[in-house]
């Protein structure tokens, strides 16, 4: 974790929270206004590729205005360096710190501001024993087999001419294409081919491309205009095209038998050799998501003896933390929450409803954790550490490493490590009892 010499003290508060009263050093309060001051031009969509350094922050101030640049940069300095007030006090925590200013963020100046935070509150189990989860054992069924040779089948079709159809929406065909500027005359390289494969719908060309093309058959030609669109908001082109239709494609899906096995998956020799290979294969994965699924069940058993009440805030906040999580991951692909809901089909209120059951089993499963931890005086090292890193990012280790400690928030991975390490000897001591056997 970066050193940044805070100076921090520390009390504790008549209503049950923490208060730190933080210090930023003068000597680092330049480089911290500096990337305030970078993250305010990039968030206003100031371009600063033509000013010079000495520049910029005159140049943001004109454009947002004095008092909400003051604003910003304080703001940027307190959230940036609280968790490393809290990282180096090594508190444990619920919900993000709360921040004040005491002072204006100023170069070569000493900054002061507060931090506020709730201690993360402690709970016991009725018991902590070893526990008992009962879960049947994973098993690769013989529709699930059918199902994988289906989608190898669907995987592996081929395109071939459909000597009597005729051009559908969502058709895929081949064609010959010359394609002309309607004012100049000039050719369309792009749009020019003696062969191409096209699919109808893809959105490659404009719908009513798509609609000229509509019913034709193998060898007939025909000839229209359309509008190419604009580029960055710039005028659409008229064009005129002949397209020539050299076939249309029909999609072929091949029948697995063991001459198609031995042709394209050699290794299986026949069609009884494939369907050991999925089943082996299903098993393997299978088996592994069963071992994660089990030491996520033994903290849910262990869940069942917690003892006590979780105050209102930290499920709201937890449950806030959720839809940011969820909304966010959905934007990445392009998707609302709402559009998310009718794809899982579910309404609102079932929404909500799965939702608070999740904030429910996951800070019940925490604290319990956190309680089996005490129980059995856990300390964490460099291992347990790792181990937390893996599970949260087991295929980014390193880049989370890097944004938990370049950010101060290792006082996270530290109650991820513990819990890990704790949710670790429930696994190892737990008594799995398989329904079926």
């Amino acid at each position: 974790m970066a050193q940044f010499d805070l100076k921090i003290a520390k009390k504790e508060r008549s209503d049950g929270k923490i208060q730190l009263d933080v210090t930023i050093p003068a000597r680092i309060t330049g480089n911290i206004i500096k990337g305030a001051t970078m993250a305010m031009a990039m968030s206003n969509k100031i371009s600063l590729k033509d000013v010079q350094e000495a520049d910029i922050i005159s140049t943001v101030i004109e454009k947002v205005g004095e008092p909400a640049y003051n604003a910003f940069i304080n703001h940027y300095a307190m959230v940036s360096m609280a968790p490393f007030a809290v990282s180096e006090k090594a508190l444990e925590i619920v919900m993000e710190p709360e921040t004040e200013s005491k002072d204006q963020l100023c170069a070569n100046k000493d900054f002061r501001f507060v931090v506020v935070v709730t201690p993360k509150p402690h709970y016991e189990l009725k018991s902590y024993d070893p526990v008992t989860v009962r879960l049947p054992k994973p098993v690769v069924t013989e529709a699930e087999i059918d199902a994988q040779l289906v989608a190898l089948a669907e995987n592996n079709a081929q395109s071939m001419a459909d000597d009597d159809a005729c051009v559908q929406a969502n058709s895929e065909i081949v064609i010959g294409i010359e394609t002309k500027h309607k004012e100049s005359g000039e050719q369309n390289s792009i749009l020019t081919a003696p062969k191409r494969v096209y699919k109808l719908g893809d959105g490659f060309l404009p719908a009513e491309f798509d609609e000229a093309l509509i019913g034709m058959k193998a060898g007939e030609s025909r000839t229209f205009d359309f509008n190419l669109p604009g580029i960055e908001g710039s005028e659409p082109t008229p064009v005129t095209t002949t397209v020539t239709l050299t076939q249309v494609n029909k999609r072929v899906i091949p029948a697995i038998t063991d001459a198609w096995v031995e042709a394209n998956i050699p290794e299986a020799k026949n069609v009884e050799g494939l369907r050991k290979m999925v089943h082996e294969q299903g098993t393997e994965y299978k088996n592994k998501e069963f071992e994660n699924q089990k030491f996520f069940m033994a903290a849910s058993e262990l869940a069942t003896r917690f003892i006590g009440s979780i105050p209102d805030e930290i499920y709201e906040h937890t449950r806030a933390n959720m839809i940011q999580g969820l909304t966010a991951s959905l934007q990445q692909q392009g998707m609302t929450i709402k559009q998310y809901l009718e794809q899982m089909g579910m309404d609102e209120q079932q929404f909500s409803m799965q939702l608070m059951m999740q904030v429910r089993e996951s800070l019940r499963q925490g604290f319990a954790l956190d309680a089996l931890a005490r129980h059995l005086k856990l300390t964490i090292n460099k291992d347990d550490y790792e181990d937390a890193l893996k599970r949260i990012a087991p295929n980014n280790v390193e880049e989370a490493r890097k944004e938990y400690e370049q950010s101060g928030r290792t006082y996270l991975i530290n109650e991820a490590a513990l819990r890990t390490k704790a949710n670790k000897w429930l696994y190892d001591n737990a008594n799995f009892e398989y329904i079926g056997e």
